[in-house]
């Protein structure tokens, strides 16, 4: 069995990394057999909301201080990690801690220096933000180089930043696989540039009808090149149709969290 490890980095870090989120340790076994190694897989995260400037359907921010959420006007699914942030003081701590280190760089260059101080010597695969998204044109092209920098290293995540994504595609490392996030305020770039982009859905039965497969556990994000599913997930506000949702599927037996005894490759039936 791979063994995930946790983040190890000399004292005093300027950023903070953190071990693989619980929806990737299901693709543990599958990475195994892949490589025959044991696999490290990091994260870098910053504030839910607060640096996601196109977020628009799953805008939601906890407070920094009181970890009190404030979600968006259009928002129809809450962010499920700033549901988490919510719940943790340290959590956003180190996240703003982050994010203000890295808004404190005046260039690219900077940017680069600042991850690479606190860069995971061990790491064979890093999603760049669970939490959080790419701010601006420099954060987004200072990922770009760290990846150039890297090329032993898989590089992977989502984002609603498309018109960073878009400025750069003629530029993107090989190693890095971004996939679209669906309900920002740049969506029509998605068609546009025909990008491989990730639909949340409130059941099954609507990834089979938009003929998505479901990811349950980063297949899609981290080695396919097609659009697909995720099933809606997360803590959702009382009352809302995700809320409602999140009811059916747990009436219906249907998995849709990303915890480790959740079904490995669940597909969307019809």
């Amino acid at each position: 069995m791979v063994t995930i490890e946790r983040v190890s980095i000399s004292a005093n870090p300027q950023l903070r990394f953190d071990s693989a989120n619980a929806k990737l340790e299901r693709l543990i076994d599958y990475l195994e057999k892949l490589w025959g190694k044991r696999v490290n897989v990091y994260s870098l995260s910053l504030p839910a909301g607060y640096s996601c400037p196109f977020a628009d359907e799953c805008l939601s921010k906890s407070d920094r201080e009181t970890g009190k959420i404030t979600d968006g006007p259009n928002n129809q699914f809450r962010c499920f990690m700033a549901s988490t942030e919510a719940y943790s003081k340290d959590l956003r701590t180190k996240l703003w801690e982050n994010y203000t280190a890295l808004r404190n760089c005046k260039s690219v260059d900077e940017m680069v220096a600042l991850i690479e101080a606190s860069f995971p010597v061990d790491a064979d695969i890093i999603r760049a933000g669970v939490d959080g998204d790419y701010y601006n044109q420099m954060y987004f092209d200072a990922w770009l180089q760290v990846m150039r920098n890297h090329p032993d290293v898989m590089f992977y995540g989502y984002t609603k930043s498309l018109p960073y994504w878009v400025a750069r595609l003629d530029n993107m490392p090989p190693n890095f696989n971004l996939t679209a996030s669906r309900g920002g305020k740049a969506d029509h770039l998605i068609n546009e540039y025909s990008l491989k982009s990730s639909t949340v859905v409130l059941h099954p039965r609507q990834a089979a009808k938009l003929g998505l497969e479901i990811d349950h556990d980063e297949t899609h994000a981290l080695f396919g090149d097609v659009s697909f599913a995720l099933l809606i997930h997360g803590t959702q506000p009382a009352g809302s149709e995700s809320s409602k949702a999140l009811s059916t599927l747990k009436r219906e037996g249907i998995s849709y969290s990303y915890s480790k005894s959740s079904n490995r490759k669940t597909k969307a039936s019809s």
